[in-house]
């Protein structure tokens, strides 16, 4: 288990693991995982994808989890927010997979101040499917453009160019740069987590195995960097200085509250809801 950050390391691949959720002890993880989706259901009539963290108080407390924002904060500095978070699951013995991308073209953000946090809930391998990454790709900018023009407007319109079984919504078409340069797997047991950077390719394929895989990530930017495109984006504040761009979320005080639920529709309306589009039914 990793202890200590190394940020020239970090700058120089992209891509760092595994270290370890502070905040979270003799917890099941996979269980919760399940109850809130139960819960969402109840409450809601469908299950969650984006933005958990808004109805959670214990998904709320992985985004401010002292070994999460110390390694966000070696990263980009001590100005902060979580820009969007979303639950990737893979049901045993199933096809689905997240085809090689960078994030960059997908977010249309300002900077490139920005890094992702994979938490694993359930054990994360390559026989269940578990995030692949290309260390150093990060130091290539934009490969491919996407084979859509705008992906805010395309999320809003629900639309898909990607296979069925395909989580992402659109193609960047890296087959020629993966077949040149071999992903490395992130295997985490739970409660484990993975930083990489917004322009490290990175993806995932099936899961071949007879547990699920769930996979929590969060979005962190710094306070300067703003969406290119929506003009009313929001955020949760981390740390440090505040952006005057972004309209503050609320943290929820009380899972599933009215002031939780009614703050996450509000929610997704932002950029980092991407539509309100749905990884797991």
């Amino acid at each position: 288990m990793k202890q200590v950050f190394d940020l020239k390391d970090f700058k120089e691949t992209g891509v760092s693991w595994p270290f370890k959720l502070q905040n979270i002890s003799n917890i099941d993880l996979e269980h919760e995982y399940f109850e809130f989706q139960k819960k969402a259901k109840e409450k809601l009539n469908h299950a969650i994808s984006l933005k958990p963290n808004l109805l959670s108080t214990l998904f709320d407390s992985m985004v401010f989890d002292t070994e999460v924002v110390r390694v966000v904060k070696a990263v980009l500095g001590d100005d902060i927010y979580a820009w969007s978070s979303a639950f990737f699951p893979k049901e045993p013995k199933n096809n689905k997979i997240v085809s090689y991308h960078q994030d960059n073209p997908y977010w249309q953000l300002s900077t490139s101040n920005v890094v992702s946090i994979w938490i694993a809930l359930t054990k994360s391998d390559k026989k269940s499917g578990a995030l692949e990454v290309v260390p150093h790709s990060s130091k290539l900018g934009l490969i491919n453009d996407l084979d859509v023009k705008n992906p805010r407007e395309s999320y809003l319109k629900g639309e898909k160019t990607t296979d069925e079984n395909d989580m992402l919504s659109y193609k960047q078409n890296l087959q020629d740069f993966i077949k040149k340069n071999k992903p490395l797997h992130v295997e985490l047991s739970p409660g484990e987590f993975s930083v990489h950077h917004v322009n490290t390719v990175h993806g995932s394929g099936p899961n071949i195995s007879n547990n699920h895989r769930i996979g929590f990530a969060i979005r962190y930017i710094s306070s300067d960097t703003i969406h290119l495109v929506e003009k009313n984006d929001s955020a949760i504040h981390v740390c440090g200085k505040k952006n005057t761009f972004l309209e503050h979320e609320e943290r929820p005080k009380i899972s599933f509250s009215a002031e939780a639920i009614k703050e996450y529709q509000k929610a997704m309306n932002s950029a980092g809801a991407f539509g309100n589009k749905i990884y797991t039914k």
